[in-house]
């Protein structure tokens, strides 16, 4: 048993330095996981099911590194805000931070999620392209985290807010060149300091108190005749 455990360990770790360090996903086959090891390509499908799943595991490891991160970061804001509940900027810095530090080094594994979400949208296994095996808790914090500091908004209304600033960060972390191609040189995307702060900003301002009583939600009912 341990030494399967080991073997099992060495593919995985194997397949996690490929991923960091490949820039296309062709570059991570079972045969060059297997020839780093040391060990058959039997193996991997041995312990791990298949090439997909493996990744699927490393992955999942690194997300929830990943979303520890946030959630230390969360919880330093909340320390130090003398109400025990941080403003919007440093929900959103706690939350965004971790995003734009890792995409800017190559060696912390934030590669290893674009090249996950190639594979699970090629792939039909369901153990590998199944969203609900995520962790969504993470996010569930970072929203009622943020009802408290903007309690004029509802779960809904902060859901919305917080999901169109995932918009901002994808585009602007996974496709820069499109990104940078629609600001032209208002700001430089490259620059993840100033990227953060953008990004911070901008959301902060998502969630302002509005100055007016908003609109009432128009009917989903089809219109009467004119």
């Amino acid at each position: 048993m341990q030494m399967k455990t080991l073997a099992a360990q060495a593919i995985f770790d194997a397949a996690k330095e490929l991923l960091i360090e490949a820039k296309t996903l062709d570059e991570v086959t079972v045969r060059k996981i297997a020839q780093r090891v040391g060990t058959s390509h039997t193996a991997i499908n041995y312990h791990f099911g298949s090439r997909d799943r493996l990744i699927r595991r490393v992955m999942e490891k690194t997300y929830l590194k990943f979303n520890a991160e946030r959630l230390t970061r969360l919880q330093s804001a909340c320390f130090r805000a003398t109400s025990g509940n941080p403003s919007v900027a440093d929900i959103l810095d706690a939350f965004l931070e971790p995003s734009v530090r890792w995409a800017s080094d190559p060696s912390t594994g934030f590669g290893i999620f674009r090249h996950f979400d190639l594979v699970s949208r090629l792939s039909a296994d369901r153990e590998v392209s199944d969203p609900n095996l995520f962790e969504v808790n993470v996010h569930r914090q970072f929203i009622d985290a943020l009802r408290k500091a903007a309690p004029w908004f509802s779960e809904e209304e902060t859901g919305w807010r917080l999901f169109s600033i995932l918009g901002m960060r994808h585009l602007a972390l996974n496709d820069p060149d499109r990104g940078q191609m629609l600001v032209g040189d208002l700001f430089d995307l490259r620059d993840p300091d100033a990227l953060l702060a953008h990004l911070v900003k901008t959301g902060e301002a998502l969630f302002a108190q509005p100055r007016t009583v908003p609109l009432r939600r128009l009917s989903a009912k089809a219109p009467g005749a004119v």
